[in-house]
């Protein structure tokens, strides 16, 4: 195990106050209805993000390469796809080259429906940074870039959440 140098109470506690607000503070609630829409239309942010990568890719996706984009399980995706395709916003077809393959698509909807995402998003992002100076912006980016690989880095040393018990 690598040696760390120790981290201060209060900067622990700091980092921990932030990271609870953005996922949970009252203001995260808010931003995700401004961003994602709200009631019945709205989408929560899993369903977005997986429209959003059926949106980029130009080519219908099996449910696997799905579920390895959005880092989640096939299980996961599967209700994911079930909800997009409720609401007209995705559609499985047949693969082409397998007929007993299933790929999911982005619709003329769904791709609509992103291109509003995407302009809420990045009019929100515009006037959120705005309070910050250009450098700031570049150091906060590459920030959150090393945060994130951290967090990657993190778990994967954690190994299985099962692997204690496997292991007995």
């Amino acid at each position: 195990m690598t040696t760390q140098t120790a981290i201060p109470t209060e900067l622990r506690r700091q980092v921990g106050r932030a990271w609870r607000e953005i996922r949970r503070g009252a203001s995260a609630s808010r931003i995700k209805d401004l961003f994602y829409g709200d009631g019945d239309d709205g989408l929560d942010m899993a369903l977005a993000d997986a429209l959003s990568v059926l949106a980029q890719h130009d080519e219908p996706m099996r449910m696997g390469e799905l579920a390895e984009a959005l880092r989640i399980t096939p299980a996961t995706t599967t209700r994911a796809v079930n909800c997009l395709v409720e609401k007209g916003l995705a559609e499985r077809v047949r693969a082409e080259e397998d007929q007993r393959s299933i790929v999911v698509s982005v619709t003329p909807t769904g791709q609509t429906y992103y291109a509003e995402i995407s302009e809420r998003i990045q009019v929100g992002l515009t006037q959120i940074l705005s309070e910050f100076s250009h450098d700031d912006q570049v150091l906060l980016a590459d920030f959150l870039e090393r945060f994130a690989r951290s967090i990657d880095t993190y778990v994967d040393s954690q190994g299985s959440p099962n692997s204690e018990v496997q292991g007995s």
